[in-house]
C-alpha cells in the first residue's frame, strides 16, 4: 500500500481509501500525522541544517539544554549504539547482557543485542559480543564478569507489548551495581509517554535511550546520560568519534521541543485510552498494546496495525497519543 495522505489518526491510500492508523508510523507520530504544532515549529526555523557536531543551530542547543547531558543521534539504532559504546568506554569490558524478545535495531552492534533471529542469522559471523541473553522479566542472577552493561526495554514493543514484573528493573539496577556495569534502558519505542508515563526507567537507568517519537516525524534520537561522568567518557580527542552528517537536525530538534512540552499533558488520556484497549483484550501498557491477530486482515478492515511478537503472530497498536475515544471505539469495533 502507498500512503497518499495522512492527518491526525487517519491515513488515505493512493486509491482514496481511508484507514484508522493504530501504528502512528511505528510510534513516531505521537501527536498525530501532520501535527499543526510541529508544522508551525518547522516553519519557524531560520536554520534548517547546521554542521552536525561542529556547529549547532540555536534550537539544537536548546534541546540539548532541555535533555541534559546526552549524545544525539539520528536513528533509534544510533541511540542503542551510543548506549552500548558508552558502557564499553566506561567499564573497559566487552560483554553485553540482553534479553529474549529484545529489539534494539539492525546495525551490527544493536543487532548483537537484538533477539529476532531472522534479522540476526544472515550476519551472525559479524556480530560483536559476547552477548549473554536471559529470559525477559526474570532476575538474570549475578552478571557475567565481562559484562559492561545490561540493555533492556522497560516494556518490549516489537517483542509483543510485554510488560515485566514491577521488581524486574529495580533488580537489574541491583545486579548492575553489584557488577559495576551500566543499566542501559531502551525507551526508544515505549518512552515519551507511550505507556502512560513520560519515562518508565528514568530513576533507575544510567543511560536512557530515546528515539522514534522524539523527532516528531523526522529522524532524531538521543542517549541521555543520567549518571555523572558518562558524557566525559566520549572526550577522546578533538573530533567526535561517533557522529553523523544530520546529527542535531534543527527541524527535528524543533519538533522534539514541541513533543517534550505537549506529551506530559496527554498522559492521563493515554492511560484512559489504554484501559479501553485492555478491556477489549489487548495486553500491554498505555497505548503500547498487542493481541493475537492477522495484520493483513486488519488492513483489509481499514485499520493499520503492525505484526509483533514471535513469528509476527500478534498485532501491535501504538496509535498517536492524541487518538480520540471515538477513534479507539471505531478501531476496536472494526477489529472485533
Amino acid at each position: 500500500m502507498i500512503w497518499a495522505r495522512a492527518e491526525g489518526c487517519r491515513v488515505w491510500d493512493e486509491d482514496g481509501r481511508e484507514y484508522l492508523d493504530l501504528s502512528a508510523g511505528f510510534g513516531v507520530a505521537a501527536l498525530g500525522h501532520r501535527s499543526p504544532l510541529i508544522s508551525a515549529a518547522w516553519a519557524a526555523q531560520p536554520v534548517v541544517h547546521a554542521l552536525g557536531d561542529l556547529a549547532d543551530a540555536a534550537v539544537t542547543a536548546a534541546l540539548r539544554e532541555r535533555l541534559g547531558p546526552c549524545k544525539l543521534g539520528v536513528t533509534g539504532e544510533d541511540a542503542a549504539e551510543i548506549g552500548l559504546r558508552t558502557a564499553l568506554l566506561a567499564t573497559g569490558r566487552p560483554g553485553i547482557v540482553a534479553f529474549d524478545g529484545a529489539y534494539h535495531g539492525t546495525g551490527l552492534l544493536a543487532l548483537a543485542a537484538t533477539s529476532i533471529e531472522p534479522f540476526r542469522q544472515p550476519f551472525e559471523t559479524w556480530l560483536p559480543g559476547p552477548v549473554h541473553r536471559f529470559a525477559y522479566g526474570e532476575d538474570p542472577g549475578p552478571l557475567p564478569e565481562d559484562a559492561a552493561c545490561v540493555i533492556v526495554e522497560p516494556v518490549q514493543a516489537r517483542g509483543g507489548a510485554r510488560v515485566p514484573p514491577d521488581d524486574f528493573l529495580p533488580r537489574l539496577r541491583e545486579r548492575c551495581d553489584e557488577a559495576g556495569a551500566l543499566l542501559v534502558c531502551d525507551e526508544i519505542y515505549c518512552g515519551l509517554g507511550r505507556t502512560g508515563v513520560l519515562w518508565r526507567s528514568r530513576e533507575l537507568a544510567d543511560v536512557l535511550l530515546v528515539g522514534k517519537a522524539l523527532g516528531g516525524g523526522l529522524p532524531l534520537s538521543a542517549a541521555l546520560f543520567l549518571r555523572d561522568g558518562l558524557a566525559e567518557v566520549w572526550e577522546l580527542g578533538p573530533e567526535d568519534v561517533l557522529t553523523h552528517t544530520h546529527v542535531g537536525s534543527p527541524l527535528a530538534c524543533a519538533a522534539a521541543l514541541v513533543l517534550l512540552e505537549e506529551v506530559p499533558g496527554l498522559l492521563d488520556h493515554v492511560r484512559e485510552a489504554g484501559e479501553r484497549f485492555e478491556a477489549a483484550g489487548w495486553h500491554g501498557a498505555g497505548l503500547l498494546r498487542a493481541r493475537e491477530g492477522d495484520w493483513e486482515e486488519a488492513w483489509r478492515r481499514g485499520v493499520i496495525v503492525v505484526p509483533a511478537g514471535p513469528g509476527g503472530r500478534l498485532i501491535s497498536a501504538t496509535p498517536p497519543l492524541t487518538i480520540t475515544d471515538a477513534e479507539v471505539d471505531e478501531a476496536l469495533q472494526l477489529l472485533a
